[in-house]
């Protein structure tokens, strides 16, 4: 890719690169309330030259949150806001995990000193896209209509340009009426959805997301209905779709690093996804490039109208994701993918 693609992000109503930099893996190693949450082997130097190599092959989108590094990430990024256009780059962050002084995280006192923080970290006076990052408003949402009093308060400030939420790692619409073990959690996305209004949504979606039978309504038909935008999450599967974990010698995370306790880097799930990854690895190469680009373009063509983030913690690895997409996926291609990594059941 030559120069960067752009699309115009519902919700935002502003054209954005189509590819975003996730810039939760640059804020380092970190817990919060004693979870892990952070990233082994970041170098605060490295990861702002990725940030400024971002920058220089024309990402526009940078989403940060004030968890991410307890607050690094975000300061990262406001070293780069101070040497380049501010109103030439969209720029969000999130609220609502950060512990910070001990009160819930969207109790009116610190969503407000959590916002002030934010700013003075980013070094700017007002943020595109602010995400409500947990759905724990307190027992019986109680700080929920405060939190919205909020957002919109800050809107009509122009100390926010919209309000963002996250959506379940999956959903389709119709599972809310359906008793199953998804149930709740589809429930309790739209009742918030509904209260909160979001202009934008995160959404986890890769190569290993389930596939949607044509009778049901995934989140991007959702947001389309709505006219709400979509931020792609974990296109990469946090590094775990391009084979960098040897199940045969697992990597030891600290105990800062949030994989120190994610099951997917166990050696007997990494065992499993490099076998269902194999037979994508035999057909479209093995360098991690290649598989870069199968899991980028896959999400890039499955929703046309979203953006996709992607992390790094290098200039390198920022580089491989954004000019190693070549030409797009064919509809061939698209589907020999889905039937390699989604066998159907036989009849």
């Amino acid at each position: 890719m030559d120069t960067m693609q752009h699309r115009l992000l519902p919700g935002l109503g502003r054209t954005v690169s189509v590819l975003g930099a996730g810039c939760w893996t640059v804020g380092g190693p970190a817990a919060n309330n004693g979870i892990p949450i952070g990233w082994d082997d970041v170098d605060p130097d490295i990861a702002y030259a990725a940030l400024r190599r971002a920058h220089e092959l024309g990402i526009t989108l940078f989403d940060t949150a004030d968890v991410y590094g307890l607050g690094r990430s975000e300061r990262l990024l406001g070293r780069l806001l101070r040497e380049i256009d501010r109103d030439q780059v969209i720029i969000s962050s999130k609220v609502g995990y950060f512990a910070g002084t001990g009160a819930h995280p969207y109790h009116p006192r610190q969503m407000c000193h959590q916002l002030a923080t934010t700013l003075d970290n980013l070094d700017t006076d007002r943020l595109d896209v602010y995400f409500l990052h947990s759905t724990d408003f307190g027992e019986h949402d109680r700080y929920l209509p405060g939190a919205i009093n909020l957002l919109a308060a800050w809107c009509e400030q122009g100390l926010i340009g919209a309000v963002g939420m996250r959506a379940p790692h999956a959903f389709a619409e119709e599972w809310a009426a359906c008793p199953g073990p998804r149930q709740a959690e589809t429930a309790r996305f739209l009742h918030l959805f509904d209260r909160i209004r979001p202009n934008v949504l995160t959404a986890r979606y890769n190569l290993l997301s389930p596939l949607y039978r044509p009778d049901e309504t995934d989140i991007f038909t959702f947001a389309r209905r709505y006219q709400v935008g979509v931020l792609i999450k974990q296109v990469l599967a946090q590094g775990l779709l391009l084979g960098a974990h040897d199940p045969d010698r697992p990597r030891r995370f600290s105990a800062t690093d949030h994989r120190h306790t994610d099951p997917r880097f166990a050696p007997g799930a990494l065992r499993r996804l490099a076998d269902t990854l194999a037979p994508l690895r035999a057909r479209h190469g093995d360098h991690p490039a290649a598989l870069a680009r199968i899991a980028l373009r896959y999400a890039m063509q499955h929703a046309p109208d979203s953006i996709v983030l992607t992390g790094f913690r290098n200039p390198e690895q920022i580089q491989t994701n954004i000019t190693c997409l070549g030409d797009p996926l064919t509809d061939e291609e698209i589907t020999e993918i889905r039937d390699l990594l989604h066998p159907r059941s036989p009849a």
